[in-house]
């Protein structure tokens, strides 16, 4: 006859657990702000040919995805059109362009950079990158591949 008790007071306690654990993680305090940040991305590529692989890839957003439809970037002061992510490939840093700065036209929630060097034979290739987010330096990498070598690295960001 115990049973149906103890099953009671477990089912209560429970029930009450349940209802605090709702009430606690529910504050509209504890939600994130939308904030929202201008973005910059220098990134310097020297020492690279064609038989080398260097690619990166810049991309923005909004969490309603606003960034559709309208321009995001900017590259060395070119608009770039309405697209959220823009790629630079070996062929970009073959040439006498050797810099390239990306910035947001708007400010933007998140962003990510995407970086990977392959030196598959040849002289060192040194790759230089930074990233601002709302003024602020988030990663600023100096860096030396020599032959063999190869990295890969995905960065992502959030406004602050």
């Amino acid at each position: 006859m115990k049973r149906p008790k103890t099953k009671k007071i477990i089912s209560t306690f429970f029930i009450l657990a349940m209802a605090g654990t709702v009430f606690t993680a529910c504050s509209k305090d504890d939600d994130p702000a939308d904030a929202k940040a201008n973005m910059k991305f220098t990134i310097t590529v020297n020492g690279a040919d064609s038989n080398d692989q260097v690619d990166f890839l810049v991309s923005a957003g909004n969490h309603d995805a606003s960034q559709y439809g309208s321009p995001v970037w900017k590259k060395n002061g070119a608009d770039q059109g309405n697209v959220n992510a823009v790629p630079l490939a070996i062929g970009d840093f073959t040439g006498n362009t050797k810099t390239y700065v990306f910035e947001t036209v708007k400010p933007f929630n998140f962003s990510s950079l995407h970086v990977a060097v392959s030196n598959f034979d040849g002289a060192p290739i040194s790759v230089s990158y930074k990233a601002e987010i709302g003024g602020s330096v988030e990663t600023d990498e100096n860096k030396t591949y020599a032959a063999g070598q190869t990295f890969i690295r995905d960065y992502s960001y959030v406004a602050k």
